[in-house]
């Protein structure tokens, strides 16, 4: 009984121990993964919460709900709303992390042709970049880094566009694909995972560039970022862009939010009318992003 109590005890503690990064607003690495895992954190504060009022432990009880009052309070993005979706778009474009995998390409092509999408955006591309050529021949205009070593993303286009350079960033980060019309500007980006400070801060920079390129019109931002939107990353991003998509949508593990957690993303900035949303499942980890834009 004792001992049942002590891993009572211990668990809880873990728990509300993990919380911490979340509340400080811990921006190291690795410790800003930890709070990625906000809504995840949240249940598991509630439930052992519950449990200690339950077992008469009031104390334990108030502190755990204090905890997850205090979460929820910082974490507002769960409680937004993307914009309202498109009536009629003029542009579609689809993003999605295809896991190096043709089968999800080909699925995926298979969706973006039902949503009549101008524009295929693929992360972590198949070795086999004939095939991914065949899948998307409705696509022929192809821009980007075509190397599945490489964590950039690769541009499928309908019609042709203007490549520009990816800005020089450090050995670190990935190549940004920036392309763009005489009336937008498409920044596709993957980003790596913040395991460590270069990771970290070859993030931080890639985030930065992408901003760059807001300044010269209107500009959508996309990719798998690898943080949700409550990481300080893509705040920043938020303050000056608007989040288009849906903060409590997962794309990847699970469409579920308890399991899963929304890291692929797309932004745009303030003179573009546009939405997005999450798109069915292709076979990846990953969920496509479907943006629209007027």
């Amino acid at each position: 009984m004792d001992r049942t109590k002590d891993m009572f005890w211990i668990t809880g503690g873990l728990i509300l121990l993990s919380a911490l990064p979340a509340l400080l607003n811990i921006k190291a690495a690795p410790l800003e993964l930890i709070a990625n895992l906000r809504p995840q954190i949240i249940i598991l504060v509630v439930a052992f919460g519950c449990a200690a009022f339950t077992v008469g432990r009031h104390g334990a009880g108030a502190v755990a709900a204090a905890v997850a009052a205090l979460l929820l309070v910082t974490t507002p993005e769960l409680f937004s709303k993307g914009p309202q979706p498109v009536a009629r778009p003029t542009l579609t474009l689809i993003w999605c992390n295809v896991f190096k995998t043709d089968a999800v390409v080909k699925r995926l092509a298979d969706v973006a042709r039902q949503r009549s999408s101008d524009v295929v955006i693929l992360g972590e591309v198949p070795k086999d970049l004939t095939r991914t050529r065949q899948a998307l021949s409705d696509y022929p205009f192809v821009y980007g880094i075509e190397n599945a070593n490489e964590h950039g993303a690769v541009i499928f286009s309908r019609l042709p566009m203007n490549e520009r350079p990816s800005p020089n960033l450090s050995k670190e980060a990935y190549p940004l694909t920036i392309v763009e019309t005489d009336q937008i500007r498409i920044v596709a980006m993957h980003p790596p995972v913040a395991v460590n400070r270069s990771a970290m801060e070859a993030s931080k920079r890639m985030m930065a560039a992408a901003l760059q390129q807001t300044h010269t019109g209107r500009t959508l931002v996309v990719g798998d970022m690898n943080a949700t939107p409550w990481s300080d990353r893509l705040r920043s991003l938020s303050a000056q862009m608007i989040r288009l998509s849906p903060a409590t949508s997962s794309t990847w593990f699970s469409s579920l939010p308890v399991l899963g957690l929304p890291i692929d993303h797309a932004f745009a900035t303030i003179d573009l009318n546009a939405s997005a949303e999450v798109g069915p499942g292709v076979g990846s980890d990953h969920l496509p992003l479907i943006v629209s834009v007027e």
